[in-house]
């Protein structure tokens, strides 16, 4: 009966692109190999990942690189080639990186009405987080509201005008007044998104500390200054900090993106930051890349890459985020169909790559760098199918750039024939100005055709970039099935005598 159940899964998949049964191999060693992929064999793959001796797999840090040679093994192991520099695993790029030694110090003078100040100590990561990306040292001086912490000369539109920083501590918010990230329109405002952008504003006006609302967790993703104290506030630290002033965070934001009109004021509040950190700026970093070679003469010429980022963010005096979730399960999702596909013998007429990702949290560094360094040129690249944080529910979902959402058509064939989850199938139309927050949008925005693969309908808490996310993250049932899905999709796919994008 399980023969029978695979073999739909065959001849539906091939129906859907009105094409013949692609005879690649016999049922028998197609199912024992689907079989083969288990939800036990992934926790393990996932609880190594998310050990101590990985210490939050920061980009560039011996840990991750340690990472990246244990993920290098397993593919050698399975006889999957390698792809990468020199006949190795690894393509290697230039990444600087700072380790957080303590978790530092916030506290916030609070004036009384007889003429006394209270001083209140906050607790990371309930109230902060360590700036991952700061300098070393401490400040005491007062907190400037600067709203987005944007100067934008040709938008007419500048958070610092009419307020001295100099020597001050900024306190500021995520993203920019416009919003429609449809809209052509925001073409003009992405690049004042980045975080990378605030730091180094908030630096070109003097400030010489930065408190950023977002919502106090772990954010490697900031431009490093010796002198510039970084630190990400929650809820709690915001509120003291707007007492008294008769002005309210989310209130002020609302009326700059209605008005376009800075808004920023002097709190009057004196907040003491310190951190503890040692910077690494001769660090280096590196992609995983494998490749099952296709055998077919012409075909082998076409690649289809899935690839998640193997590394997260890293340990902050202690406050370790393993990256069980985001993003360890995409990456064992990607090496157990890997392994099955290569252990299965089973000829795939087009080449496969694995792409697992190092540099994702700090920039999307790994995934810019491939899409400038690629292994196989852009136009015989068939699509490039993401992985990020897909661990988590119990149902499945499919997407593509409206210029491949044709082959979703094999996932949905897989599913629906053979692995029975519940299964959203969607299209990414039109287009998209804002910054890219995935490796899949890199890949995207350099003119790829790409695709993504996520589980919904979450039944465990998501802790993200917080000390929560470890191998306890994740429900390795639904990505067995995700591995599974893979495993049957690619057989069709890189057999297919022709595909309907």
């Amino acid at each position: 009966m399980r023969i029978l159940f695979l073999t739909a899964v065959i001849l539906l998949t091939s129906a859907y692109h009105h094409q013949e049964p692609v005879r690649h191999a016999d049922d028998q060693t197609i199912l024992r190999y689907f079989h083969s992929i288990s939800s036990e064999e992934i926790a393990g793959w996932l609880t190594e990942l998310c050990s101590q001796k990985y210490n939050g797999r920061l980009a560039g840090t011996p840990e991750y690189l340690a990472a990246a040679e244990w993920t290098a093994s397993k593919l050698k192991e399975w006889g999957i080639q390698p792809a990468g520099d020199n006949g190795s695993y690894f393509q290697w790029f230039n990444h600087p990186y700072t380790v957080v030694n303590d978790i530092g110090v916030l506290k916030l003078q609070i004036p009384q009405k007889d003429g006394s100040v209270i001083i209140k100590n906050y607790s990371a990561p309930d109230n902060y987080y360590p700036g991952m990306n700061s300098g070393n040292g401490e400040v005491t001086a007062e907190v400037i509201w600067v709203g987005y912490g944007v100067t934008a000369p040709e938008l007419n539109y500048d958070d610092y005008k009419g307020v001295d920083v100099r020597g001050k501590v900024v306190l500021m918010n995520r993203d920019v007044p416009y919003k429609d990230v449809r809209n052509p329109e925001y073409a003009r405002w992405v690049k004042y998104c980045y975080h990378q952008y605030k730091v180094e504003n908030a630096v070109a006006h003097g400030a010489a500390g930065m408190l950023y609302i977002d919502g106090n967790s772990a954010n490697p993703n900031i431009s490093y200054f010796r002198n510039m104290i970084v630190t990400g506030i929650g809820p709690d630290p915001l509120t003291d900090i707007m007492a008294g002033s008769g002005k309210d965070n989310k209130v002020l934001l609302g009326q700059v993106d209605k008005t376009f009109k800075p808004a920023s004021f002097a709190t009057g509040r004196v907040i003491t930051m310190k951190a503890n950190t040692t910077r690494h700026p001769e660090g280096k970093t590196c992609n995983v890349v494998g490749m099952i070679e296709g055998t077919d003469s012409l075909l082998k010429s076409e690649v289809i890459i899935i690839g998640g980022h193997l590394d997260a963010v890293g340990n902050a005096g202690g406050l370790l985020v393993a990256g069980g979730l985001d993003n360890a399960s995409g990456v064992v999702d990607i090496m157990a169909a890997a392994k099955a596909l290569s252990l299965s013998g089973i000829k795939m007429k087009r080449t496969v790559l694995f792409l697992f990702i190092g540099g994702e949290e700090v920039g999307l560094l790994g995934s810019t760098f491939y899409t400038q360094h690629p292994v196989f040129p852009k136009e015989k690249t068939i699509t490039y199918i993401n992985l990020d944080m897909v661990g988590n529910g119990t149902g499945l979902a499919v997407s593509a750039s409206a210029s491949c959402s044709g082959l979703t058509g094999y996932f949905k064939a897989a599913n629906d024939s053979y692995i029975h989850r519940p299964l959203r199938v969607s299209t990414s139309g039109g287009s998209f100005y804002g910054r890219p927050r995935s490796d899949g949008l890199v890949f995207l925005a350099d003119g790829y055709r790409t695709m993504s693969l996520s589980t919904t309908d979450g039944v465990k808490p998501v802790y993200y970039h917080l000390p929560g996310d470890d191998e306890t993250a994740v429900t390795p049932e639904i990505m067995e099935d995700v591995a599974k899905l893979i495993y049957l999709s690619f057989l069709e796919m890189a057999n297919a005598d022709t595909l309907s994008y």
